[in-house]
């Protein structure tokens, strides 16, 4: 028994670790993958809407400060080839599911929202097996971009785990005459949260002491 406890305990303070040991809060998150749900194939790879293709200034996923990239100004180009994604044409609406490739804190949505179509209203919803969604913020309004390099637009919210955020894009095209009849993304990143909340580090730090007090019990147990 006094084994078990020590082993479930040590289990319990690595995955702590493990969690505190991932990207600081405050840091860009990119996407690794995506996938559309509906409306799809449309025009254009879904991946050029998170690997920075279409940015003036490019970031390190990971380690760039999140609001200080946001704060130089990067631009996304109005160029559509290699850059940007639309939705098949004649459509209103598009639902993509973007894949962060593990479970992460975020707390803010950048979007550069594509200048001729672009998102008219946004939901976001989150899920970390990619099967159960909840509701994470509802009737976002995307800047309406001129026919011009355009800036992102930044949607904050309160810390949420994830690994799955799903754009449900509605209002689409933008009133730009000239607009294409589709939704259309130019660029997503994301802001990590504070990992791990306060409440986790108690946790962490019960565990390392509960660690402690089974390795002297067992000691003083062998001697």
């Amino acid at each position: 028994m006094l084994r078990k406890t020590f082993t479930v305990a040590a289990f319990a303070a690595s995955a702590l670790l493990a969690t505190a040991a991932q990207a600081g809060p405050g840091v860009i998150i990119a996407p690794t993958a995506a996938t559309v749900d509906t409306n799809g194939p449309g025009f254009g790879s879904i991946t050029n809407t998170f690997d920075q293709s279409g940015l003036t200034i490019g970031y390190t996923a990971g380690v760039t400060n999140f609001d200080a990239y946001i704060a130089s100004g990067p631009r996304h180009t109005t160029t559509f080839g290699g850059f940007e994604f639309f939705g098949n044409s004649g459509t209103s609406t598009l639902q993509v599911t973007y894949d962060l490739g593990s479970a992460k804190k975020i707390n803010a949505l950048a979007l550069w929202n594509e200048e001729s179509s672009g998102i008219g209203s946004l939901n976001l919803l989150t899920s970390l097996d990619g099967i159960t969604f909840s509701s994470l913020a509802t009737g976002l309004s995307p800047t309406d971009n001129p026919l011009a390099p355009y800036l992102a637009d930044v949607f904050a919210f309160g810390n949420v785990s994830t690994r799955y955020v799903r754009f449900e894009a509605s209002g689409c095209p933008q009133p730009i005459v000239g607009s294409f009849p589709a939704c259309a993304i130019g660029e997503v990143a994301f802001r990590a949260g504070a990992v791990p909340e306060p409440a986790s580090w108690a946790m962490m730090i019960a565990g390392f002491g509960l660690v402690g007090t089974m390795m002297r019990r067992r000691t003083a147990a062998l001697a």
